[in-house]
Formats: C-alpha cells, structure tokens, sequence
C-alpha cells in the first residue's frame, strides 16, 4: 500500500483532481510520465478503489474516488492476527 501512495502517485492523483483530464494522453502529456507507467499505476489504484477510469468514446479518463486514506495494521509477538 505504501509504494501505491508514494509521494509521486500521491502527485498523480492531484493532478487529476486538479486539471481533470478527459483521457490518458491528457494527463500523461500534465506529468511527464509515460503512458504504460500511467496505465499500470492506475489500474493498481482501481483495485483498491482509489481511482475508477471511465470509458468517454473511445478514452479511458481517469477520476478519482478517494482523497482521504488511513491505513491500519497491528503486529503480534504471539502470532495473533
């Protein structure tokens, strides 16, 4: 989960926020960051419900779905979970 909200995805995801773009080649064109780095990133943060891409024609334009996180975790001498 840390390495999905590093500090660059953590950019990613206000440059959607912030410019809206209507497709992939649109925010890959606001970051720099090449489209299979975009793509594999994004379908990451899908799975865990951070952004949805929604089919607009013939684009995937990507939304984001979550802004707030909190992440717990607990860890046991004993084994217990």
């Amino acid at each position: 989960m840390a390495q999905v909200l590093s500090n660059e995805n953590q950019l990613l995801l206000k440059t959607i926020l912030e410019r809206k773009p209507e497709s992939l080649k649109e925010l890959e064109e606001a970051t720099g960051r090449s489209s299979s780095n975009l793509s594999r990133t994004l379908k990451t943060m899908a799975r865990y419900g951070i952004v949805k891409m929604e089919k607009v024609n013939r684009n995937l334009k990507p939304v984001v779905e979550a802004t707030d996180f909190s992440v717990q975790f607990g860890l046991y001498a004993d084994g217990r979970r």
